[in-house]
């Protein structure tokens, strides 16, 4: 397969890219790693007034708006900021879910004709001047004239090509999960000197969504139910009972920036360029 861009990652930094590329008549194609489109947990939670503005100028604003809801939920530090009247036809946040906001790009890509490879993960590539060969761990060989890394922060694509990844360790974790509980949960957020923390009965009124702070740095392994009950524990005295997991996952506070954001003809995008600490909803705005 030949095409003139190949993206490696098929999220959203992933999809809008390769929609951008679409629109501007770039032969481009997705791979990713994932076999199915659908994505296991809620994840991220929304977007900012900026990129839904770019949404809106793809003409695809509403997609979001009519399954999101708009909230005011900006912050300084722990300062709620009122933005709603800021000079943008939409002066709030959309809290919406990745799992939503992923199938809504998967669709809008989808009409465009952005042909999507699953189940395949980019294991490495060899560029020479007229093109990249890309190296696939569960396929066989395809070429385009650039390949762009959009496959998160423990990028392939960074590591072959050999670009650095400075920054500062993580000094911070935490973990969210999607869980039920046997005990009735707070509402709202929790500020404490161990961080942020917070309980969230998602739309199902069967599954909970927590976010904890870890008392101590964990590991960089995946985290377990036992990992969770003790963060709980240790924040709000139980474990709320927490069972039957959907998803367990742990982000820290890390901060990290590609030395480059191309080597040649390969680029990167998103994650794989620049990680940080998630809090305030930043993760797939700035991607």
């Amino acid at each position: 397969m030949i095409v003139d861009v190949i993206v490696a990652g098929g999220g959203p930094t992933g999809m809008m890219l390769a929609g951008e590329l679409t629109l501007a008549g770039v032969d481009a194609a997705i791979v990713e790693r994932r076999s199915t489109p659908e994505l296991v947990g809620s994840r991220a939670g929304g977007f900012h007034s900026r990129t839904i503005e770019i949404l809106d100028q793809r003409g695809i604003a509403d997609r979001f708006l009519a399954e999101g809801k708009p909230v005011q939920a900006a912050f300084f530090g722990k300062t709620t900021l009122d933005v709603s009247d800021f000079p943008t036809r939409h002066p709030y946040t959309l809290g919406l879910w990745q799992n939503h906001i992923e199938r809504i790009l998967a669709g809008w890509i989808e009409e465009l004709g952005v042909p999507v490879q699953r189940g395949l993960e980019v294991a490495g590539f060899t560029q020479d001047d007229s093109g990249v060969d890309v190296h696939l761990a569960d396929g066989g060989p395809m070429r385009a004239l650039y390949l762009v890394g959009a496959d998160g922060g423990r990028s392939a694509v960074r590591k072959a090509a050999g670009i650095e990844f400075p920054g500062w360790d993580a000094t911070r974790s935490s973990l969210i999960a999607e869980v039920e509980v046997t005990e009735e949960t707070p509402a709202g957020i929790r500020i404490d000197e161990v961080g942020i923390h917070g309980l969230h009965l998602m739309e199902d009124g069967r599954t909970t969504r927590v976010v904890v702070t870890e008392k101590q740095l964990g590991p960089a392994a995946e985290p377990t139910l036992a990992d969770l009950r003790k963060a709980l524990t240790e924040v709000y005295d139980t474990d709320f009972g927490v069972h039957t997991p959907t998803w367990i996952s742990r982000f820290t506070d890390a901060t990290r920036q590609a030395a480059a954001y191309r080597s040649g003809r390969v680029l990167l995008a998103g994650d794989a360029a620049h990680i940080h600490a998630p809090s305030g909803g930043q993760g797939i705005g700035l991607g």
